[in-house]
């Protein structure tokens, strides 16, 4: 259950329009306004709503709390044949806030320019590189101009040249309209090094040669973007590179650090791979294990984002990565990521079962995880401030909102259902996500009373809007 007010000691949830259908009222239980009758077996907790709970200081929100992340191969699908992308693309990119864009991932070092392929290939990995075509910069132009999002956009180092650089930052440079950054790379902490493939272990001193050789590559491509900012090292287990990320980020002038995590995986096995995987509060609460990157960035007075997630690593899970449970998870991850440090997480696009949204010709369909993302950007506007609440049973997060507003975010992480009794305010909106019910499910209540009940489902999310 949400109510205005943000930040949770993991996560909260929260709604983005819906419609009303008898099944989802039972996710709240919002009936009588009056106190449970006598001999009830369990009471309802308390919970006042008012200026209290938002006037200790908070987490700052400073951007857009989520973006998207998008493979090339996956943009230029999106963008379709035309001079301009379909309608349904803008409007759907409008709805969910206009947030920032980031073309990457796995295709980031594998893409190069048009008119760059080389003829013939001259190796298995020149064969095998994604080319844009000629019209991909101009139609991403009218895509940008439309929906004024920034974007960044990802530069092959893996097997690139410093001249595919400066012409797909060239191209980049006159399709943005809202801000263009950068980065070098993708997850070069995986690159493979074939002349220490002999080597059956680590040996001492991998850490530091591996991100040594990164910064020699990796600066020999960086006059190409010029002035703008850098985003990076793009990291896809941080961990590894542990003592050698600051110097890293200092050494290629990076001005915002970024990272990538997915908490599950279908790589090597699926066993995690489950609802009851996805829901689990450690999946939720992934990104609390990565604070000590937010602590290394904001020690160089620079911001932090996870600029790459979803649920499940290679590609999702069809049935677990598109479920409605999608939608509880990405707000718990997205509030924890917060309150790690981050500033953003950009969600992941790779043509499989975790995207967020499909284009299909003139077509959107949405996934539970774009309702989640459009809630999100709503409820934290740049401005917003979020803190933990203690609510019993109840993972809560109090959000002060620049309008004035304050919305409090009830995360029940249980498999019981978990009934509060709202006091203080004659009127509330409750936005909910169930794992169960795919969807945004809002109600409004009134009380002359100033008394509400509502119960929060088990895994779910409900966002409680109020006026403070």
């Amino acid at each position: 259950m949400i109510v205005r007010h943000h930040l949770s000691p993991r996560r909260a949830a929260g709604a983005l329009g819906a419609a009303l259908a008898a099944t989802a009222l039972a996710a709240f239980a919002a009936g009588s306004s009056d106190p449970p009758a006598a001999g009830a077996a369990v009471a309802p907790t308390p919970i006042t709503l008012g200026p209290s709970l938002t006037a200790s200081p908070g987490i700052s929100v400073s951007m857009p709390p989520t973006g998207l992340s998008l493979e090339y191969s996956v943009m230029s699908q999106q963008l379709g044949g035309g001079a301009c992308p379909p309608p349904a693309l803008v409007a759907e990119l409008q709805r969910l806030g206009d947030p920032p864009l980031q073309l990457g991932g796995l295709s980031q070092d594998h893409t190069v320019p048009a008119g760059a392929y080389p003829q013939p290939p001259t190796s298995w990995e020149a064969g095998t590189l994604f080319e844009l075509s000629p019209g991909f910069w101009s139609q991403l132009h009218c895509l940008l101009a439309s929906t004024k999002e920034p974007v960044t956009v990802g530069l092959n180092v893996q097997n690139g040249t410093p001249a595919w650089a400066a012409q797909m930052a060239s191209e980049a440079q006159g399709a943005a309209t809202a801000g263009l950054s950068f980065s070098l790379g993708n997850e070069p902490d995986r690159y493979k090094y074939p002349n220490w493939s002999a080597l059956d272990k680590p040996f001492a001193g991998e850490e530091a040669a591996s991100a040594g050789l990164y910064e020699q590559v990796a600066n020999q491509l960086r006059p190409a973007i010029g002035a703008n900012p850098l985003i990076g090292p793009e990291l896809a287990t941080p961990a590894t590179w542990r003592r050698q990320l600051p110097k890293v980020v200092r050494a290629l002038r990076m001005q915002t650090l970024a990272v990538h995590m997915y908490p599950l995986t279908t790589c090597a096995s699926a066993l995690d791979a489950t609802i009851k995987g996805l829901l689990s509060p450690r999946t939720g609460d992934a990104p609390s294990r990565l604070a000590w990157v937010a602590a290394d960035a904001r020690a160089q007075a620079l911001p932090a984002i996870i600029s790459e997630a979803n649920s499940i690593s290679c590609g999702g899970r069809p049935g677990v990565s598109n479920s409605a449970a999608s939608a509880v998870w990405a707000v718990r991850f997205v509030l924890s990521a917060l309150q790690s440090g981050f500033l953003e997480v950009r969600f992941h696009f790779s043509g499989n079962s975790y995207d967020p949204f499909v284009v299909r010709g003139a077509q959107v369909i949405e996934r539970p995880l774009a309702g989640a993302m459009a809630a999100l950007n709503q409820w934290l506007p740049p401005g917003a401030t979020l803190r933990p609440v203690p609510i019993k049973g109840l993972v809560a997060t109090a959000v002060a909102e620049p309008k004035g507003t304050s919305l409090l975010l009830l995360d029940n992480e249980t498999l019981t259902p978990q009934t509060v009794l709202l006091r203080g305010a004659a009127a509330v909106q409750l936005t909910s996500f169930s794992s169960t019910h795919a969807g945004a499910v809002v109600v409004n209540r009134n009380s002359p009373s100033g008394r509400i009940r509502a119960t929060i489902a088990p895994n779910s999310v409900v966002a409680v809007d109020f006026a403070p």
